[in-house]
């Protein structure tokens, strides 16, 4: 079960959720789960980590004062967090993890980056903050993005796994099909499968029964992927696999496979239609962002007409396009959406009558009450 509201000791009013796996033994050391959820909801932070958690024994930690906000504050909590937690349990100083969802996401890895003091971060559905000191660079934690390819974040986390490459940290990227929200729980299982690699490859390097294991169950996922058409997904687990088994298993005939994928008919198409998908994305994307930003500023001056426009435009292309297509097309609007809702909950403390009415129009427009 999971305790959903325990004190943090030396502070007033803040707290945390608490899951422990069912071999849990107070008496011996545990690997352990930072979860910073957005809105500060811990116990739906810790939920999608539970099959997880009973896989490899992690504890699951959330706070329930840490929220999408100023890192300063975050810090301090998540400061008093630690402190409790180091204080009253018994944990495996290597096998310390952090994660979080959007907002969460980037504080995660923002305390991994400046600390070292963790064995990885999970990141679902945003990467870094602005901050250089934020993010990965010589640091040794390893990481994972975790990011559905309908999450308006979407194109961020394939630039953050550019920019890892380029600065040779130890992570990878699964996308799948998901929107914004948290991932569900076979996907985080994926994510701490991939953080298990990394772990043996330093304590117990070479084939074992666990490595084998865990191939081959990485290695299924493959063969469901191109059954499905999902070729994508195959070229992106072909790669992982290369990666993170190469010189714990033979990948010889898993480098032969993956080029006969790479020059497949079917995956050319899927990747030539992702390649230019991502061109109009930036376009489109630069054009409604930096309008709404506009009409926001000026709210008497916004042309409602040209958003009627402009958001026909993008439904008819939903309509007639591939499946890239549709998954950009919700890309954009549930970033508009997102702008426009985070502006909402801005204005509750500090009202204003004319930009709140603009708020609710462009929520309106973008996702119309009747659909």
């Amino acid at each position: 079960m999971i305790h959903d509201s325990i004190p943090i000791s030396g502070t007033n009013d803040e707290s945390f959720a608490l899951y422990l796996p069912e071999n849990y033994q107070e008496s011996e050391l545990s690997s352990i789960v930072f979860i910073f959820e957005p809105a500060a909801r811990a116990a739906i932070g810790i939920r999608p980590f539970i099959e997880a958690s009973e896989k490899y024994g992690h504890v699951l930690v959330c706070s329930n004062n840490s929220r999408n906000g100023p890192y300063e504050r975050n810090f301090a909590i998540a400061n008093n967090l630690f402190n409790h937690i180091f204080t009253n349990y018994n944990i495996k100083q290597d096998e310390m993890y952090l994660t979080g969802f959007s907002g969460g996401s980037r504080l995660a890895c923002a305390i991994a980056s400046l600390t070292n003091q963790f064995a990885g971060v999970i990141a679902c559905g945003a990467g870094f903050s602005n901050l250089q000191e934020h993010m990965p660079s010589t640091q040794d934690y390893a990481y994972v993005g975790l990011c559905g390819d309908r999450d308006m974040n979407f194109k961020e986390m394939l630039k953050n796994k550019d920019y890892l490459n380029l600065m040779k940290f130890n992570h990878t990227l699964i996308t799948y099909d998901g929107d914004h929200s948290w991932p569900p729980p076979e996907q985080i299982s994926r994510a701490f499968d991939w953080l298990r690699v990394q772990k043996l490859k330093t304590t117990n390097p070479g084939e074992s029964e666990e490595v084998l294991a865990l191939y081959r169950s990485d290695y299924d996922r493959i063969e469901s992927f191109k059954t499905n058409g999902e070729f994508l997904y195959a070229s992106e687990q072909y790669e992982r696999l290369l990666k993170s088994y190469n010189g714990l298993v033979s990948v010889d005939s898993l480098t032969k496979q993956n080029q006969e994928l790479l020059t497949s008919k079917p995956y050319k198409k899927q990747s030539a239609s992702l390649a230019n998908v991502l061109k109009m994305e930036r376009k489109l994307a630069d054009k409604l962002t930096t309008q709404i930003s506009s009409d926001f500023k000026n709210p008497k001056k916004t042309n409602f007409g040209w958003w009627e426009k402009e958001l026909d435009k993008l439904n008819a292309l939903k309509e007639k396009g591939d499946t890239e297509i549709q998954k950009m097309v919700y890309r954009l609007k549930f970033d508009l959406f997102a702008r426009a809702y985070s502006r909402k909950n801005a204005l509750l403390y500090n009202s204003n009558e004319e930009q709140a009415a603009l708020v609710d129009r462009f929520l309106n427009l973008i996702y119309p009450k009747t659909e």
